[in-house]
């Protein structure tokens, strides 16, 4: 029997390929083959845009392009070069050996400064700040790794200047006015912003409908998956597990994001193999494209490679119950608008494979004459987390299915980022509660103070934390920042809490005053902080956030060490009444001690 062949497949699969040479050169590797029919894929991105003009002008600057291997470095030099000289590149090595010119301007271009050696890659950097001076008519485009770039200024004492104007742009973002030298550092990308391009580039319909003519085309699962993931809702949950990413401080490629999205679709399988006759009642759910995107089944080799699905696979979404969730799976729901919802998400389709799912529900619920209570019981388990997944995806109950994600304040974080002034004064508040438990490990009642806590008094066998400093929250604000930037694409909002000098130190002159302390938080220290404020135990998330708190603890008392005016008097937390209580000691003029009751 012929095996029919969507191109577009053969193609799609180009990105999934896992080889060292793959990786290493992923923009050639792609080059090698004709492009689809419908066009290669195409990122309209931010960065692309802005670099164009930089070399469009008649005097441009040099810019050094730094990022994790995959980031797109080569690839945008290949747009530039492309642009510069009006012509498509076919041959690195001959614009190595000498610089390009136009209207008088010489770029020298450096697709990879790791490539070169030690004494190589200085000269090169030599030459880019000797191209400061206005007469002089050489340009650089140069794309390197962070590490070898700091380390190669760092080890030439006559290029500090050079490393000071690096290091300045790596840490507060390109100088986008610099007609000398631009950094732009693409780690700080944020590569969800591209995924809804690249998904309706690689689910666009010209590229699948050629598979008409296959004899499994209704049964597919890799063309199920193209026309699933065509919807931009669909779309929009992947991009948002991206986004989830990225606010977990975590940096997706865009190569890793290619490769990722390909599998998403293809699951890594092949025509021949789908269409084999002993395949015609095989289940296929288990390529649906929402168990792809964790790296398919438990054994598979992408799940081991893929650094994108061990990062989601950390999320664990889908493998734990919550009722109402389960409830709707199972029961199919309480009412005509659940039921009906219920035969949308599970009606007839390769994805679940239909008639298994339905077949094993039933037992469930019905029991059955060739299957025990248990036997039934197990079968239903099975699909659960199958069909979580897809409800994650698709259910339209968007703040429901956002719970199988295993943050329990996941909505408010999102309500804050989304400007919900309404949220903001209460999640103020459990952010001083939080941070007040995690001072001071004791369980605090909520206050209007922020009390930040040092070494301990021992009374009794009660350890006591005292109290250095104390903040109104008067003084404290909750600031949402777009982190925009017109140089590359950073579609994201951070958040932070502004705390303000104490009072005594605001009185000081203006020029002797501390600025107030901005300290960065991100999901994970959020939900650390309101599962505490919430009665939560100090354990959970400890390991990845109680560094930041410590270091926030350490910065108030050493920005504002000046601000203890308090005569002597001593602050600590006592137990009574199964709460712990502020108290005060001090000493009179009389050497009297005196206490708070």
């Amino acid at each position: 029997m012929a095996v029919f062949r969507n191109p577009f497949f053969d193609y799609l699969t180009r990105y999934t390929t896992a080889s060292p040479d793959h990786e290493a050169a992923f923009d050639e590797f792609l080059a090698q083959a004709p492009p689809p029919a419908a066009g290669p894929l195409r990122l309209n991105t931010r960065v692309e845009a802005f670099l164009r003009t930089c070399f469009e002008r008649s005097h441009p600057p040099s810019v050094i392009l730094t990022g994790n291997a995959g980031d797109g470095k080569t690839y945008l030099c290949r747009q530039i070069v492309n642009s510069f000289t009006g012509k498509q590149i076919t041959d690195w090595e001959a614009y190595s050996a000498q610089p390009i010119e136009r209207d008088g301007i010489h770029l020298h271009v450096v697709k990879d400064l790791s490539e070169l050696g030690d004494e190589r890659g200085k000269h090169i950097l030599r030459g880019l700040a000797a191209s400061y001076s206005n007469a002089n008519t050489h340009r650089y485009l140069i794309a390197a790794n962070e590490g070898r770039l700091r380390a190669l200024l760092s080890e030439d004492a006559t290029q500090r200047d050079l490393y000071d104007t690096v290091n300045r742009q790596l840490e507060a973002g390109p100088d986008t006015n610099s007609p000398h030298l631009i950094i732009i550092n693409l780690n700080a990308v944020t590569t969800s912003s591209f995924v809804p391009s690249a998904l309706k580039w690689m689910t666009t319909a010209e590229h699948w409908t050629s598979c008409h003519a296959c004899r499994i085309a209704h049964r597919c699962p890799i063309r199920h998956n193209a026309q699933r993931l065509s919807d931009e809702r669909i779309a929009a949950r992947v991009q948002m597990l991206y986004q989830l990413l990225e606010h977990l401080d975590i940096h997706v490629t865009v190569r890793d994001m290619l490769i990722h999205l390909a599998y998403t679709i293809t699951g890594d399988r092949r025509c021949d193999e789908l269409q084999r006759p002993k395949n015609d009642h095989a289940n296929y759910s288990h390529y649906a494209y929402f168990v792809n995107i964790w790296g398919g089944e438990a054994d598979s080799a992408f799940r081991r490679k893929a650094s994108v699905v061990q990062h989601l696979d950390r999320l664990r979404i889908g493998d734990h119950s919550l009722f109402e969730i389960d409830d709707l799976i199972v029961s199919g729901g309480d009412d005509s608008k659940q039921e009906a919802e219920h035969q949308r998400l599970f009606a007839p389709a390769v994805d679940l494979d239909f008639r298994r799912f339905a077949q094993d529900r039933e037992a469930y619920l019905h029991g059955s004459a060739d299957s025990t209570a248990a036997d039934e019981a197990s079968a239903m388990l099975k699909w659960l987390p199958h069909c979580r997944r897809k409800l994650f995806f698709e259910w339209l109950a968007t703040e429901k299915s956002n719970k199988l994600i295993p943050f329990l304040y996941f909505e408010q974080y999102l309500r804050l980022l989304a400007y919900r002034r309404d949220a903001e004064e209460q999640i103020r508040r459990h952010l001083v509660t939080g941070l007040n438990r995690a001072f001071s490990r004791l369980y605090l009642r909520p206050s209007e103070y922020l009390y930040v806590t040092t070494q301990y008094l021992h009374s009794g066998e009660q350890p006591r934390p005292l109290v250095r400093l104390h903040f109104p929250l008067t003084d404290i604000e909750l600031d949402i920042e777009d982190r925009t930037n017109t140089a590359y694409d950073c579609d994201r909002r951070t958040l932070a809490l502004v705390i303000a000098p104490p009072a005594s130190l605001r009185r000081l002159p203006a020029h002797e005053q501390p600025a107030p302390l901005r300290w960065p938080f991100g999901l994970l220290q959020f939900e650390y902080l309101l599962r505490l404020a919430h009665g939560g135990t100090f354990n959970v998330l400890a390991e990845e956030c109680e560094l930041d708190i410590r270091n926030l603890k350490d910065r108030l008392l050493n920005t504002f060490s000046g601000a203890d005016d308090r005569s002597g008097r001593l602050e600590f937390f006592v137990a009574e009444s199964n709460r712990y209580t502020l108290r005060q000691l001090w000493i009179d003029e009389q050497s009297k001690i005196h206490g708070t009751s």
